[in-house]
């Protein structure tokens, strides 16, 4: 019978090639007939046989490639806190930066890294405290703390209620209004401003909250919303600048900050017949009539806060009442209502604004404004970025000279001249009534 013919290379011992070269495989074995083997799994043998199991490149690599991302990570964590931080300092190109990584990381984890960066800074300004002898200054000079003369004529100073302060020994100067560096009456008027400081935290005596109060007979109150805030879902085109006609001669008085952005909160604003953002009620509103008539209260709950009222020219919503007919709102420990729990709990830059009863309007950049004497407030915004208070006067030259509430704030006063993305408030000197 015969035999079915066999390749040569199946023949043994008649294959005439070259020798073949021995593979060793990690488990299991397999030999080159098998199928074509891996660049991995080839070893050619030379010299003495080695026994050792090969390990994979990918296998080798992978530890490799886990430290690369676990660093990677580790970097990324720094430089997002560290963005962060900056946002607290560094003005509007960190408050961006905080804008983005809200977008990121959302705005709860960006509220706890902007909390904890508060508190470090708040222990380290402690420190500092301890190391300096314990000694604060007033942000003012004290050549420049006059207190408030009786006006000449018929017209009388709108009351000046002097803060007592809550730390013994007090500053020089604390809690006395006084208008030492502040632009001059006109017309033979009394003073239309005053400002002081007060230190409200015994725990905290480095920690200085600076006021302004404003006499509402002869200053008008309006409202402007930014090119991008308060925002909202109606899309309406803002200016974020006071209009040209408020700027000429010495009429622009005081300018300062707004309130929260829309995502923080979804208040509402209204200006000159335009909605920028539906009100919310039960909201804390700052509204002015078209007679120039200031109104503080909660939308819907004050009858006088609501979108029938036709006299309104304009309102803008914020947060709930901090105080509510000379009564502290007991939510005041809410985070939620006050700019989130994390930021809420932090010692940072706050800002308010209240009326007192005899209707002047005081600005405060803290949590002061019952001690100041008003029976209705609001908060307003938060945050050392965005607190900021100016006043303007036109010197002889027509030059417009600007003046800060407080020193560390944020801003130059130019921001509301020119365009600013953040809604803000702002204030005109108004002539009084002729006498009769």
């Amino acid at each position: 019978m015969n035999q079915p013919r066999q390749e040569p290379f199946q023949r043994r011992g008649r294959f005439k090639g070259p020798p073949l070269p021995e593979v060793y495989v990690s488990p299991p074995a397999e030999t080159h007939l098998s199928r074509p083997a891996q660049p991995w799994q080839q070893q050619i043998k030379r010299g003495k046989k080695q026994k050792a199991p090969l390990v994979p490149l990918q296998k080798q690599r992978k530890p490799r490639r886990k430290k690369m991302w676990y660093l990677l990570f580790i970097v990324s964590i720094i430089t997002i806190i560290s963005m962060l931080l900056c946002s607290q300092s560094n003005g509007p190109f960190g408050a961006q930066v905080a804008d983005m990584m809200r977008a990121v990381l959302g705005p709860t984890v960006t509220a706890q890294i902007e909390s904890w960066f508060l508190g470090v800074s708040d222990t380290e300004h402690r420190v500092q405290y301890q190391l300096s002898g314990q000694q604060s200054s007033p942000p003012w000079t004290v050549d420049q703390l006059h207190k408030i003369a009786p006006s000449g004529g018929n017209v009388t100073s709108m009351p000046m209620i002097a803060i007592k302060p809550f730390i013994t020994p007090s500053l020089p100067g604390e809690g006395v209004w006084s208008t030492g560096g502040l632009p001059a009456p006109t017309s033979n008027l009394p003073p239309l401003v005053a400002r002081t400081f007060i230190r409200p935290d015994p725990n905290r005596p480095y920690g200085i909250v600076t006021l302004l109060q404003f006499d509402t007979r002869f200053l008008a109150l309006h409202m402007v919303a930014g090119t991008a805030q308060p925002g909202g879902p109606r899309g309406v085109a803002w200016p974020g600048v006071i209009p040209a006609s408020d700027m000429k001669n010495s009429l622009l008085f005081a300018a300062f900050n707004g309130g929260f952005k829309y995502a923080d909160g979804q208040y509402g604003m209204y200006v000159d017949g335009t909605t920028y953002v539906p009100p919310q009620n039960g909201a804390a509103t700052i509204a002015v009539t078209k007679e120039g008539q200031l109104i503080l209260g909660a939308w819907g709950k004050d009858p006088r806060l609501t979108s029938g009222n036709t006299d309104l020219a304009s309102w803008r919503q914020n947060a709930a009442l901090l105080i509510d007919n000379g009564i502290v709102n007991p939510l005041t420990n809410d985070g939620a209502a006050w700019g989130g729990t994390f930021l809420n709990r932090a010692y940072t830059w706050r800002s308010g604004i209240g009326l007192t009863s005899y209707g002047s309007l005081i600005y405060a950049a803290g949590e002061t404004l019952k001690a100041a004497g008003a029976v209705m407030a609001m908060q307003t915004d938060i945050n050392p970025n965005w607190v900021r208070a100016f006043l303007y006067t036109r010197a002889a030259s027509s030059s417009l000279q600007i003046t800060k509430l407080n020193p560390g704030m944020h801003g130059s006063g130019t921001e509301y001249l020119q365009g600013t993305a953040r809604d803000f408030f702002y204030i005109t000197r108004i002539l009084p009534a002729p006498a009769h």
